[in-house]
């Protein structure tokens, strides 16, 4: 059931405002769910019921006779059914995201202005400010937008690709277009991932599970495929080869000394190496096994603190100094 504004309802049914608001006054049609104090949102069963009152009055009946006939109906739109005020927001709210994200797509971040959303998205400032406090917000959330049209692009284009590595190539390429929407903005999606009372917390953590699916998919497959016990995690070291394509971009962007072609090599070699620790063609156990010591040890340690950053001004405890036991890093 659409949710309608009485513009909408006049423009579908060829009936004025006025007449409309006279067929509420008159019991033939029931009261807008009120979404603000001036502004109600209709249904598509008031749409059904002004054609219904259309035609029968085309017939030359009476309103009486017309709201009698139209009783049984008005009483079951009367039944409360759908929230059309929760309803017409949650669209208003991705008709905003969405326009957002094409415009982020486009511009950039930086030449994209509120107003310009506002007018893609065809809305007014006080209904966009209602759902967005800001531009960062909207960007956090709208990012999420167009990683998941990525992801839906780029897997369903993988799906057929048997060669995992040739995947993740693809992935890595792919990336391009989303660090391409503000390389300064993905700084703000990570923090906001990091953030822990704040609403687009969710949002930005969501934003790269969506980046990271598809190859902690193949990892997982990969692994269960030969039979590989590791201790890593396959979740873990999903997010560790979309942090090694992060950072190898981010280095290659400060100058011109690399390339496209020198990112998509580098982080290929990585991958490389992970996926001959899954399939088996890379046997560690042994050097596993000879750090497995110094793994626990370091877990249950507190890390390491330079005496300048201890007894800086405010600190806690200034004469506390690194504990002795630290285990070897040689």
């Amino acid at each position: 059931m659409r949710p309608l504004s009485i513009k909408e309802l006049e423009e579908a049914s060829g009936v004025s405002r006025t007449t409309i608001y006279f067929y509420v006054r008159e019991g033939l049609l029931p009261e807008a769910q009120k979404a603000a104090a001036s502004r109600g949102v209709y249904s598509e069963a008031h749409l059904e019921l002004l054609t219904e009152i259309k035609r029968l009055k085309a017939q030359g009946l009476p309103l009486e006779e017309i709201r009698a006939r139209l009783a049984p109906r008005l009483q079951e739109v009367l039944k409360p059914h759908v929230d059309l005020v929760a309803w017409q927001n949650q669209e208003t709210r991705h008709a905003i995201l969405t326009s957002a994200a094409r415009l982020f797509a486009r511009r950039g971040y930086k030449r994209t202005r509120v107003a310009d959303i506002i007018r893609e998205a065809g809305v007014t400032p006080p209904v966009f400010y209602s759902h967005f406090p800001s531009k960062r917000d909207v960007f956090v959330e709208s990012f999420g937008v167009f990683v998941s049209w990525m992801r839906g692009f780029l897997e369903s284009r993988l799906a057929l690709e048997p060669d995992a590595a040739a995947r993740d190539l693809a992935r890595v390429h792919a990336y391009f277009g989303v660090q391409a929407l503000s390389p300064d903005l993905m700084s703000l999606v990570r923090s906001e991932a990091l953030q822990e009372d704040d609403a687009l917390r969710w949002v930005a953590q969501q934003s790269y599970r969506d980046m990271t699916e598809g190859t902690l998919q193949d990892l997982v497959r990969m692994r269960e495929k030969a039979g590989v016990m590791l201790p890593a995690a396959d979740e873990l070291l999903a997010f560790g080869l979309l942090g090694v394509v992060e950072n190898v971009v981010m280095r290659a962007s400060w100058d011109d000394r690399y390339t496209t072609r020198d990112v998509l090599w580098t982080t290929l070699c990585v991958f490389l190496a992970v996926q001959a620790l899954y399939t088996g063609r890379l046997q560690v156990e042994t050097e596993l096994q000879h750090y497995a010591a110094l793994v626990e040890s370091l877990a249950e340690s507190p890390p390491p603190m330079p005496p300048s950053a201890q007894n800086r001004p405010g600190a806690s405890d200034p004469g506390q100094t690194a504990p002795e036991n630290r285990p070897s890093l040689g």
